[in-house]
């Protein structure tokens, strides 16, 4: 009786324990909550810095390699290759690359990209960090233009780069000659430019070189300049002698042009870039001055005319006046005897006419209102026993020219 007493007093004594939720944000969830803040972060730094992927057409592969092959820029990497594929019409590869963010004001249409590999050439070695560390793709970055994304990469690298100061311009030619890419460009036989390239003119008559002169040099070209080519030894065996010529050891090597502008009283005035000039095939032609008014004349001999070429010289008392055209040898069958017309070209420009103690241009004097006629003048000259004859102009090379 008393232990049921005792018990129950014992379970009024003791307390009923109450259970409460403790509800709020548990330390333990801080970790993966850092973790995603900084993955997301981190994601975002990845999409905002990534730059444009791209699209180059390439020839070939040869030398490229998926995460390898680097877009380099004055070899500042600027982008990596991520896939080489083949083009849909399996004529080209195609390249993507995924450039940096700064390269994105600079990808236009007129940025140009090409392989670099290591190459040895008459104009000199380059390139040859490529044989240890891999071709890589060049960039020749543009602001100008608008932006795009797929290119089609140069087959040979560019000689000049739209970063070099200068200027181009435009040689036309017969015929290339010697000169190639790379050949020099010469001002007083200092090298001031360099040919970047040459084709066929438009109608296929002629060859277009493309040359760039750096800055400032490209200053000394102006309307009057005259180009000439100076590759090789210009070795001129004609009636005044023997004259050699050259610029120098790399002309001969690999061809060179050389420009000057000669004295003339016309004036002279600035080009703008792609100019286009002659190439004359020498230093005498170049600097030589032209005349737009020419007469022809054919003249008879009865002696040998050996030693008698085309281009040798027509003078009037030791002045060059003209030049020889063409030499014939003309049978008469009905009489059995020979005769040699030689065709000479002469130029009226280069002599004065005076008439009353006034001086005429010569479109002047051989207008019919003056009399003055060129038939009348080579009449009158011929009446006072003006003649034509040949004349031994080098003992050492027996080359003949016509003396009036």
């Amino acid at each position: 009786m008393n232990e049921e007493k005792n018990q129950s007093s014992l379970h009024e004594k003791t307390s009923t324990a109450e259970v409460r939720i403790k509800r709020g944000f548990s330390i333990i969830w801080l970790i993966p909550l850092i973790a995603l803040i900084i993955g997301g972060w981190l994601a975002y730094k990845s999409i905002s810095e990534k730059g444009p992927l791209i699209t180059i057409y390439f020839e070939t592969a040869e030398g490229l390699e998926v995460g390898k092959t680097k877009v380099k820029y004055k070899d500042v990497i600027v982008g990596e290759v991520e896939d080489i594929l083949l083009a849909e019409e399996i004529d080209a590869v195609k390249v993507l690359a995924r450039m940096t963010k700064e390269t994105m004001p600079y990808l236009t249409e007129n940025t140009r990209f090409w392989v670099v590999r290591a190459s040895i050439t008459a104009g000199g070695v380059s390139a040859l960090g490529t044989l240890l560390s891999g071709a890589y793709i060049g960039i020749d970055p543009s602001e100008e233009g608008k932006p795009a994304r797929d290119y089609t990469a140069l087959e040979k690298p560019p000689r000049v780069t739209a970063n070099v100061p200068g200027r181009h311009f435009v040689l036309r030619s017969p015929t290339l000659g010697s000169i190639n890419v790379g050949s020099p460009i010469f001002y007083r036989q200092i090298q001031v430019g360099q040919v970047i390239d040459y084709n066929f003119n438009s109608n296929g008559e002629a060859v277009d070189i493309k040359i760039f002169i750096n800055d400032p040099h490209h200053d000394l070209v102006n309307s009057e300049t005259r180009f000439w080519n100076a590759s090789g030894i210009d070795v001129t065996l004609d009636a005044s002698g023997i004259k050699v010529d050259t610029q120098s050891l790399v002309s001969i090597l690999q061809g060179g042009i050389a420009f000057e502008t000669p004295p003339s009283l016309t004036d002279k005035e600035d080009v703008a870039a792609d100019q286009e000039f002659r190439l004359f095939a020498s230093h005498d032609a170049a600097l030589k001055k032209h005349y737009n008014l020419k007469s022809y004349y054919l003249m008879y001999f009865d002696q040998s005319v050996r030693g008698l070429k085309p281009g040798a010289p027509v003078e009037f008392r030791g002045i060059p006046v003209g030049e020889v055209i063409e030499v014939k040898l003309i049978i008469d069958a009905d009489t059995n005897k020979a005769r040699i017309p030689v065709l000479v070209m002469m130029e009226p420009e280069r002599m004065e006419i005076w008439s009353q103690g006034k001086k005429f241009d010569y479109e002047e004097a051989f207008d019919e209102k003056t009399g003055l006629q060129e038939t009348s003048i080579s009449r009158a000259l011929r009446n006072q026993g003006l003649r034509a004859q040949l004349q031994t102009g080098n003992l050492l090379t027996g080359q003949l020219y016509i003396g009036m």
